[in-house]
């Protein structure tokens, strides 16, 4: 980690180090009470992929080839500056499987205990709290105990199935509606989750959820990481998954960084984007 990334954007270009360089964007500073900042973080291939099929998994999974512990510091500095995290139940039921990425941020491992220290002098909580976007309501709950230690919240459409919301509530969870049918509506999620304290939201979900925060464009912030590495392959997972968005959404680069040291011998870019106007 003590290896130098190179920083072409804003010029001048300059060395500096990876440890600390999301931690220095103080997001849980940017929040109002009003309207929480929100943000996202994918690593994808030079081909735009973030996750793959695999023989030995039965969902997809972010290949191996372009996953690296240094973009995962930086995906911990991220989860450190947040209060609250957006999930999926997707991933609850991964986790149940075994095939689950990694347990929740913030990782209590020696490598990240500065960003637990960040956090306890900035007045955070040792941990943020959890939201679950789920149309379905189907959550594992055995998959959740290990985060019973935070406050979970469970968002899903106005029609969800009343026996699973019921169920949810009996275990101690609380369940927010936002949105009309079974789907979660991102434009009537955030001020729900504004009254609830919120102010730095990050998303941590896939395509599906992304796709969601999109179309409500309530996305402040998207962290990008492009592994230099070519996949190919014909099913895959990218950025979005959902019809067209109408119109596009611009992203403005706010910061480009030049990694040359992983994934090996290929290297890797950094670049925060924001909406663009």
């Amino acid at each position: 980690m003590q290896k130098t990334i190179t920083r072409l954007y804003p010029l001048p270009g300059e060395q500096c180090p990876l440890e600390g360089l999301y931690l220095q964007h103080q997001l849980h500073t940017r929040g109002q009470a009003d309207r929480p900042f929100v943000y996202s973080n994918f690593i994808t291939s030079l081909d735009g992929r973030i996750a793959i099929r695999t023989s030995d998994h039965a969902t997809h999974t972010v290949p191996s080839s372009i996953g690296n512990p240094r973009d995962w510091r930086l995906y911990q500095e991220l989860a450190g500056q947040a209060d609250l995290l957006i999930t999926s139940g997707r991933f609850y039921r991964q986790s149940i499987m075994g095939e689950a990425q990694d347990i929740l941020p913030v990782d209590n491992k020696p490598a990240f205990a500065d960003i637990s220290e960040w956090r306890h002098k900035q007045g955070l909580r040792s941990q943020p709290d959890i939201a679950i976007i789920s149309g379905s309501l189907d959550i594992p709950l055995p998959a959740l105990e290990g985060y019973l230690d935070r406050r979970i919240l469970v968002i899903t459409g106005a029609e969800a199935d009343r026996e699973k919301v019921k169920d949810l509530q009996h275990h101690g969870i609380e369940v927010i509606h936002a949105g009309n049918g079974k789907q979660v509506d991102g434009r009537l999620m955030i001020p729900e989750l504004a009254t609830r304290g919120y102010r730095s939201i990050y998303a941590i979900a896939g395509p599906a959820v992304f796709y969601t925060l999109l179309k409500a464009r309530v996305v402040d912030r998207l962290y990008l990481t492009i592994a230099q590495q070519l996949l190919g392959g014909d099913v895959i997972d990218t950025l979005t998954s959902g019809p067209l968005l109408a119109p596009a959404q611009g992203m403005q680069l706010v910061q480009l960084y030049h990694d040359a040291h992983a994934p090996a011998n290929a290297g890797q870019l950094l670049g925060c984007f924001e909406p663009a106007g």
